[in-house]
């Protein structure tokens, strides 16, 4: 038992220094890049309506979705709700991955030289693929 105990012990100390440097490929959130992708990013009005619903249901919190209309594959990720007007969603990059497709955002905000309304907004992107039947991944 003593024994069984120093090795739950010592597996634990290598798993809570892998977390802590990040050291362990095993908890990593990417994988190799095969290639890039072609990608647009679609206008709100131009989406199906399916897609415009899911967003309104979802907008509060951020989110991450993929939808697949049989022709294209659109992703989509949303910030949730901001306090003021005045931000943007940059796609750093969609790119073929070993395990799926990856798909990279940040959120930016306003400027502090930018006039903002006092008003909610509720950022999100809406990136269009050539149709796809793979797993969609985010990197955070």
């Amino acid at each position: 038992m003593r024994r069984m105990y120093k090795k739950f012990l010592a597996v634990l100390a290598v798993l809570s220094l892998c977390l802590a440097t990040g050291g362990c490929s095993m908890f990593d959130t990417s994988d190799k890049k095969i290639s890039d992708m072609d990608f647009t990013v679609a206008d709100a009005e131009e989406l199906p309506e399916e897609i415009r619903t899911m967003i309104e249901e979802r907008k509060n919190e951020a989110f991450q979705m993929a939808y697949h209309d049989g022709t294209y594959s659109y992703i989509i990720v949303g910030y949730g709700q901001q306090e003021t007007s005045g931000y943007s969603i940059q796609v750093n990059d969609v790119y073929q991955g070993e395990t799926g497709i990856w798909v990279d955002t940040d959120l930016i905000g306003p400027e502090k030289s930018e006039a903002t309304e006092a008003v909610a907004s509720y950022p999100f992107v809406v990136i269009k693929i050539e149709g796809v039947d793979q797993t969609i991944r985010f990197k955070n």
